[in-house]
């Protein structure tokens, strides 16, 4: 059970890093109406959410819980 709050606890802090950086870059962007940085900041998040995705699947996996 440790295991899979550990799980959650990672998920929430890395959405959380990658929306305060990443995000806020597009919303400046998109605000300032930056077309070019827009599209720039918007391939930046979706890299971003790839590779947490990526990091996350290739995390070794939880052990079963034995009662």
């Amino acid at each position: 059970m440790e295991q899979q709050a550990d799980l959650e606890t990672w998920a929430m802090v890395r959405a959380q890093q990658i929306i305060m950086h990443h995000g806020a870059n597009l919303v400046v962007a998109a605000q300032r109406l930056d077309h070019k940085k827009t599209t720039a900041n918007t391939y930046a998040l979706r890299t971003a959410i790839m590779n947490s995705l990526i990091e996350a699947m290739s995390a070794p996996p939880a052990k079963p819980i034995v009662e």
